[in-house]
């Protein structure tokens, strides 16, 4: 007997874990780990969502059987079902919680319930069986009305019959009533219908020649099609001024056949042509040869990179891009604001053209989902994103790269509290992860130290440390001094001296307008503007 072990959705945390299905003859090798199917579950037997975790070969047993198949191929991975059920552990969460989190809404299902008459039962039949239950009798009488069926949120929705499952199951163990449970997926592929010749282009003409006159658009749809060979209905509509009753009439003649091919409703934005990359100065040079080299020792490796803003992290970033993709490998760069996407975007754009696909919780539901797909088949091996972008389809991820790290946007908030640095880490099994930050989280920091993880500066600019003072201000404070404290004041003096810049920073409110202004009057700014 083939049993599969399912993670449900119906399982809280206290209880999940594997449950054994009996597999079905004619699920018996088509079901595969990573699909997900329908399957009863508890004493009521109520329809759950569920990912199969494995299928395999052992003893007969009373077991119930799962009652669909949800999905055609597989929507996780093997190394996407070991990462659901490190999540598991890790952030306390149910597997197919986890699973969920992985997925684009897009593959979510809603499964909608609904009860119907069962097949033999009439009006006087149930009044015979329900005389004296009034509930019952006002849950088959609202079924009778609708014409023997009804969903569950009708049913619910009568007056004075608080929670009708308990009343619902009896009538179902009385065989008066069957339960059924549609699935339907948020997202759905989109196709367009495609012609294209049935016969070759000599045969087509010779056949529409003759027509003409009497179907000139026949015939310039069929001198089209000669000419491209293939073409969907709307272009062939378009340029050739034909109706869709025209093709279909070619179609019935046998001159053209109709598939349907899918689209994609995501449009990256149009380049001119793919641009070389800038060539690195030496410190950059010196921080992409380093992480290049643990990039493609074949560990599992982390790095820090430690740059200020300015100081040429997105240049390393492409280049260990270009590393990888020479290598056949993927990357993945997460910011931490969906803001910050489309600038880096059309960088990306630039130097990588079609192999980059972008996935945020902006775009809408079928453009994410398309996107998803593209990285999945392989059409994207460069992805671009926020926080749930870490968990992309790529099936060999060489690179992952966090640009400013230390943000709290990583941390998710949601169904399941994740952090996309720790499953980050988790992804890179023979990868690098890189960190990049001008002020890198505490934690981030600490191992580059005790050399957890390694720490490159990115450019010069790091050399430039900021001097500051180790304290001192709380007396100057407590003489409630009218200008900028006397050290301070000083180190602004002495910056300014040298034609270096300085930024202030304050507490907000009247102490922040007063600093700045008494700033200014001492230390003129032409870019400094009042606010």
């Amino acid at each position: 007997m083939t049993v599969a072990k399912i993670a449900l959705s119906a399982a809280t945390f206290a209880i999940d874990r594997p449950y054994s299905y009996r597999v079905p003859p004619a699920l018996a090798g088509v079901l595969q780990p990573g699909m997900r199917v329908l399957v009863p579950f508890g004493t009521g037997n109520r329809t759950s969502e569920g990912l199969v975790l494995s299928v395999e070969e052992a003893e007969g047993g009373k077991l119930k059987e799962i009652v669909t198949l949800l999905d055609e191929t597989p929507v996780l991975t093997p190394q996407g079902i070991q990462l659901a059920l490190w999540m598991r552990e890790r952030f306390f969460c149910t597997v197919y919680a986890a699973a969920l989190t992985m997925l684009p809404t897009g593959l979510w299902y809603v499964l909608k319930e609904s009860y119907a008459l069962a097949p033999g039962i009439d009006r006087e039949t149930w009044e015979t069986q329900t005389e004296g239950r009034p509930r019952a009798h006002r849950i088959l009488t609202l079924l009778q009305a609708n014409g023997g069926r009804a969903a569950l949120e009708q049913i619910q929705a009568l007056e004075d019959l608080p929670n009708p499952r308990q009343t619902l199951r009896e009538l179902e163990k009385a065989g008066l009533v069957v339960r059924q449970t549609q699935a339907r997926r948020k997202v759905k592929d989109k196709t367009e219908p495609v012609a294209a010749l049935a016969l070759s282009p000599q045969e087509a003409l010779a056949q529409m020649t003759p027509r003409k006159t009497t179907s000139p658009m026949g015939y310039a749809v069929t001198s089209l099609l000669c000419n491209l060979g293939s073409a969907s209905v709307k272009e062939l509509c378009y340029f050739t001024g034909a109706s869709r009753q025209t093709i279909k009439s070619l179609e019935k003649r046998g001159i053209l056949t109709l598939h349907q091919r899918e689209v994609f409703r995501h449009t990256l934005p149009e380049t001119v042509e793919v641009q070389p990359l800038a060539d690195l100065n030496p410190q950059q040079q010196a921080a992409y040869a380093g992480l290049r080299d643990r990039m493609e020792s074949g560990q599992p490796q982390a790095a820090l990179l430690y740059g200020v803003t300015g100081s040429g992290k997105t240049q390393v970033y492409l280049h260990l891009i270009q590393a990888a993709l020479a290598a056949g490998r993927g990357a993945m760069v997460l910011v931490p604001e969906i803001a910050l996407t489309p600038s880096l975007l059309q960088i990306f754009l630039t130097h990588f053209g079609r192999q980059v696909a972008v996935l945020h919780s902006c775009l809408p539901t079928g453009e994410r989902y398309d996107e998803w797909k593209r990285v999945r088949d392989g059409q994207a091996s460069v992805v671009i994103g926020t926080r749930s972008a870490v968990f992309a389809p790529l099936p060999d991820p060489g690179l992952i790269i966090l640009d400013e790290e230390q943000e709290g946007s990583y941390q998710s908030e949601s169904m399941v509290r994740y952090h996309a640095r720790e499953v980050a880490k988790f992804r890179c099994n023979t990868g690098l992860l890189v960190l990049g930050s001008a002020t890198p989280a505490v934690e981030s920091r600490y191992a580059a130290e005790t050399d957890s993880i390694t720490c490159l500066p990115s450019a010069a600019y790091n050399a430039r440390r900021c001097r500051k003072s180790p304290g001192g201000y709380k007396q100057e404070l407590r003489q409630e001094t009218p200008r900028p404290v006397r050290p301070a004041r000083e180190e602004l003096e002495e910056n300014l001296r040298r034609g270096n810049r300085a930024f202030s920073f304050s507490t907000a409110g009247a102490a922040a307008v007063w600093w700045y202004a008494a700033s200014v009057a001492r230390f003129p700014c032409p870019a400094a503007r009042s606010t």
